[in-house]
């Protein structure tokens, strides 16, 4: 399987060594307004804040994929100023959990969950700016009897605030040997990274890989309800619906979420879910993906209260 990222060389030292940043974002030029004014003579630097975190995203053999990898790895360990943590999260693509955002038993249209960021929470002091995607050495998942080393890459010099390297795998098709066709599914996974000094000593995870749940369901006509039924997975946290209309297998129009409560049934009144964007017609197919989550804090270094995120999708498409 030949990932679809193309490594770069890795650099040498921890991170990149930045100088302060030089320009400010467009349409920002009033320093100082939020505590963070430029540094007077004899000032001690404030220091960063930092935020990690490891995701993996697994889609059992057999499964209907689309265009959706098969097993997907993402990481960053950054620090930072002049940004709060909102702020940062969204400047480094790690947007509030789902079900944070969306109540258990909502649906919306997906691309309106997107969380924009405020120049609220970014200081208006272009020198006090800097986000480093540090490198933390080599890091590789195991799952099952494969183990996979996740390439790194440099982020692109599009805003001269944000530099270093981020961690990227995207994999059509799962490892030979991490989840053979019939066998039992994995119940963990293993991160292991490296490293790189005292700031970001070697480690190693192993979260546990939810339980993938299995949908069946169908369109009831009579009813005027979809209803899906899953076997639930006890005190998890709420399950992630997609739902997509497909012609000749490919996405059309709106794509739903929902955030439904883990408990093995989810039944959407049609009419409502028409109304978000949802056409569910007779004669259509309904891909309906659910994705389960778990997530692990750890303490690596001066990282305190990274996670790890492991989630698990399954797909179905129902005809209606």
């Amino acid at each position: 399987m030949t990932p679809r990222l193309v490594a770069c060389r890795r650099p040498t030292a921890l991170g990149l060594v930045l100088a302060a940043a030089i320009a400010a974002c467009s349409g920002v030029d009033d320093p100082g307004e939020l505590g963070l004014a430029p540094l007077e003579a004899g000032d001690s630097p404030q220091a960063p804040s930092r935020l990690a975190q490891i995701r993996v995203v697994v889609q059992p053999p057999g499964e209907f994929a689309g265009d959706e990898p098969a097993l997907e790895v993402a990481a960053v360990f950054a620090q930072y100023h002049g940004y709060d943590e909102a702020a940062a999260r969204t400047r480094l693509d790690l947007p509030r959990p789902l079900q944070d955002r969306l109540r258990p038993g909502h649906c919306a249209p997906s691309d309106q969950l997107d969380e924009p960021v405020s120049k609220d929470n970014v200081s208006k002091d272009s020198s006090a700016r800097e986000l480093i995607l540090l490198d933390a050495g080599n890091l590789g998942v195991g799952i099952g009897e494969a183990a996979i080393d996740v390439p790194l890459a440099l982020v692109p010099d599009l805003v001269p605030t944000i530099s270093g390297v981020t961690y990227t795998y995207l994999g059509d098709a799962l490892p030979a040997g991490a989840w053979p066709p019939g066998e039992p599914a994995p119940s963990e996974l293993t991160i292991r990274v490296d490293g790189e000094g005292e700031e970001l000593p070697a480690f190693t995870l192993r979260p546990r890989l939810p339980e993938p749940a299995a949908l069946s369901g169908a369109v009831d006509r009579g009813r005027d309800e979809l209803r899906l039924e899953w076997r639930p997975e006890g005190d998890r946290e709420p399950l992630v619906l997609r739902l997509v209309r497909l012609i000749g297998g490919e996405p059309v129009g709106e794509e739903l979420t929902c955030v439904v409560a883990d408990d093995g049934e989810f039944v959407a009144d049609l009419d409502k879910l028409h109304a978000l964007g949802l056409d569910a017609g007779p004669g259509t197919a309904l891909r309906v993906s659910a994705t389960r989550t778990g997530r692990t804090l750890f303490d690596a270094g001066e990282f305190v209260g990274a996670e790890a995120v492991v989630e698990v999708r399954t797909v179905t498409v129902l005809g209606t």
